[in-house]
């Protein structure tokens, strides 16, 4: 079946005319839905040709095929020529393999995988707020399947230089899993790492503030969070309590109380035997 970089190109080229022909066949009912005045049934969020889960499938598809090219490339000369060779038994030639070879290995993986990713999360909002009966964020479905395209959608984003538009991404996924602390911890390390680079290149000082104050905030709340906390090695520890109390200590105000005071999560008293 030839390389192994040809068989991810080519499953890659039929997902995405898979992804074009559902999404069209949606918009498709949905105009004439409402040229002819009809109620269109609404899709279901969880369906398996869902158009948001095609592209998120296609976009993950181009990333394994942007790491094999990757490898391909760092491949000697000589088992290059071998796939040339392969290849060649289906393209027609070895000078039409070459050129496919060059060709793929010049594409911009990472970008077109992003624009996938996007549009994904453009269609999942569709189908999350289409469907029926309406379906929330507190769905555990619907927050591990947005989780899991924001993270990609930050990952992505860094890997391009943009840790701006990544640290969004990642804020709300990690907002999103509250309930899954090693999960949680996981997209933690990416924010933190993804902060730290937005540090680097804010130029403002006032937003570069006010980011250092947030990022010294989550790592605070690492620390507090007794499930996360015991998740981190001694490294990862230090790091966050040295970046927490950077600026210097200040008040802790607990507010998590029903009725809205500011009382610390515990009591304890001191009492001394008399000598």
């Amino acid at each position: 079946f030839g390389p192994l970089w040809y068989r991810m190109l080519f499953a890659t080229e039929e997902l995405h005319i898979y992804a074009c022909t559902v999404e069209e066949q949606l918009r498709r009912e949905m105009m004439i839905s409402s040229k002819n005045g009809t109620t269109m049934p609404k899709p279901s969020y969880h369906q398996t040709t869902a158009p948001w889960k095609i592209y998120s499938e296609l976009a993950e598809a181009i990333m394994g095929l942007g790491a094999e090219m990757k490898r391909q490339k760092k491949e000697s000369s000589a088992a290059s020529d071998m796939d040339v060779e392969s290849l060649g038994n289906f393209v027609g030639s070895k000078a039409a393999g070459e050129a496919h070879l060059k060709n793929e290995s010049q594409r911009d993986h990472k970008g077109i995988a992003l624009e996938y990713i996007l549009h994904a999360l453009d269609l999942f909002e569709v189908a999350k707020n289409s469907a029926e009966p309406l379906i929330t964020i507190g769905d555990s479905k619907v927050t591990s399947a947005s989780v899991r395209l924001h993270y990609l959608a930050g990952r992505l984003l860094m890997s391009i230089d943009n840790p701006v538009g990544g640290a969004v991404h990642l804020k709300i996924a990690a907002d999103r899993t509250k309930n899954w602390p090693s999960l949680q911890l996981s997209i933690q390390r990416a924010l933190r790492v993804c902060e730290e680079r937005c540090l680097v290149i804010d130029d403002e000082q006032s937003s570069k503030s006010a980011r250092a104050e947030e990022s010294r905030i989550s790592c605070a709340k690492l620390l507090f969070e007794p499930e996360t906390c015991a998740m981190l090695s001694d490294k990862e520890i230090r790091q966050a309590q040295n970046k927490s109390w950077e600026l210097g200590c200040k008040d802790i105000v607990w507010k998590d109380d029903a009725s809205g005071k500011s009382r610390p999560p515990f009591d304890f008293a001191l009492s001394f035997l008399e000598s």
